[in-house]
């Protein structure tokens, strides 16, 4: 049988092909009172790529798994992010809220999460460059789970953000920033609660106060950064559409000059709305600006990446978002291109591998490890419902375009 990793390449290839035709007559069709007027980046162009993915979890049932793979001496997660570190590394910046702290003993799940710092190892190893920080359950070991999950990111050299050691830090160093081909990316990370978990001083995490908020995202108009993207832990769990609260926030974001919002929190993907501008925007990549180039965007959840969770099935669904900023070096000018997104599966311990692993649905529909590799009774439940949970999510168009 072959191996689904052995796949990729292929089916990539083909996917390629079809997505720029797919996404070109989508384009057309969607927008009929604008004019579809697509052009070829010029050569003075430089594109940046910056990628998120889901909620990276860890319950009670990931642990075991971790130290069974390790024949209980050590915590292994070689399957965690083994089907996704190739796409992780198509980005120049790959970000992920990591919900949990790391490195205090005992370690647990829900509800009080402690990981091994094997996870955030993987993690790293997999591509993604920046830890999110801010979310209900980074205070749940108290002082020594701050204490132990900062000098482990550190130890290992992860950019973090949305907790800081003190107030006095969080002035200094929020909101994080990343210059990549000469654009500077702010990032505003912030949680709608510690779940009632007391923050124990002088650490500080970024909540969910207007006031606060709006003075970070000054804080980056006053480093100059050319885009600013809100990374906001929000919602209400297990469902597919936003709640009036995100709405509002987001349309307070977008006033501020926030162009991007990235949400997490509600463990399913939720909906998405793409605002275009009138003017003539770029084709990149297969990806075919469609009436114009994107002017500001929210995501409202990427569900959840890896995680013990199953019911509803969609928790068992994650989004894999990538964004693409197009510099013109002539000008100056910094346009948003089209996104591209597809949806993620998480196999839980022996529904496809002997531990908990992630896959890309559709390229892994379109391989040979879905065609013969359900075996036992356990995997071939376990492939029927993610086919039909993926049909069920497709058929509700989570991300919309809209005209601005």
């Amino acid at each position: 049988m072959k191996n689904f990793s052995n796949c990729v390449k292929i089916i990539l290839h083909r996917q390629f092909f079809s997505t720029v035709i797919l996404l070109a007559i989508t384009s057309y069709s969607a927008s009929a009172t604008v004019s579809f007027q697509p052009y070829k980046l010029p050569a003075s162009s430089d594109t940046i790529k910056i990628s998120f993915t889901g909620d990276i979890m860890q319950h009670g049932g990931q642990i075991e798994a971790a130290l069974a793979m390790g024949d209980g001496l050590n915590y292994v997660y070689d399957n965690a992010f083994k089907y996704m570190t190739a796409k992780f590394k198509e980005a120049d910046l790959m970000v992920a809220n990591m919900e949990m702290t790391v490195g205090t003993k005992p370690y647990s799940g829900y509800p009080n999460f402690s990981a091994p710092v094997e996870i955030a190892k993987a993690a790293k190893e997999s591509g993604i460059g920046l830890f999110l920080m801010a979310n209900n359950h980074i205070a749940d070991k108290g002082e020594i789970g701050l204490k132990n999950t900062f000098a482990y990111y550190e130890s290992i050299g992860e950019p973090t953000t949305g907790v800081y050691k003190s107030k006095k830090e969080e002035i200094e160093q929020d909101p994080v920033i990343f210059t990549i081909k000469g654009v500077k990316f702010a990032f505003v990370n912030f949680t709608y609660d510690t779940n009632g978990m007391p923050v124990p001083d002088p650490y500080y995490v970024n909540l969910m106060d207007s006031t606060e908020v709006k003075k970070i995202i000054a804080r980056a108009r006053d480093k100059n950064a050319d885009i600013i993207i809100a990374c906001p832990h929000w919602g209400e769990e297990y469902h597919l559409e936003p709640s009036a609260e995100q709405e509002q926030w987001a349309k307070m974001l977008f006033r501020e000059g926030v162009r991007v919002i990235v949400g997490s929190h509600p463990h399913v993907p939720e909906e998405g709305y793409i605002y275009m501008e009138p003017d003539p925007g770029p084709e990149i990549a297969g990806n075919v600006s469609q009436s114009g180039s994107v002017n500001k965007m929210v995501f409202y959840s990427m569900g959840n990446y890896i995680s013990n969770q199953s019911d509803p099935a969609y928790t068992q669904v994650g989004t894999l978002l990538q964004l693409t900023f197009i510099k013109d070096n002539f000008t100056g000018k910094i346009s948003i291109a089209m996104p591209k997104w597809e949806y993620t599966w998480c196999f839980r311990s022996g529904e496809f591998l002997q531990d908990y692993t992630v896959v890309p649905i559709e390229d892994f529909i379109n391989s040979e490890d879905y065609t013969n590799g359900a075996v036992t009774p356990k995997q071939k439940v376990a492939f029927s419902k993610m086919a039909h949970t993926y049909r069920f999510i497709k058929e509700k168009h989570l991300i919309k375009i809209e005209d601005e």
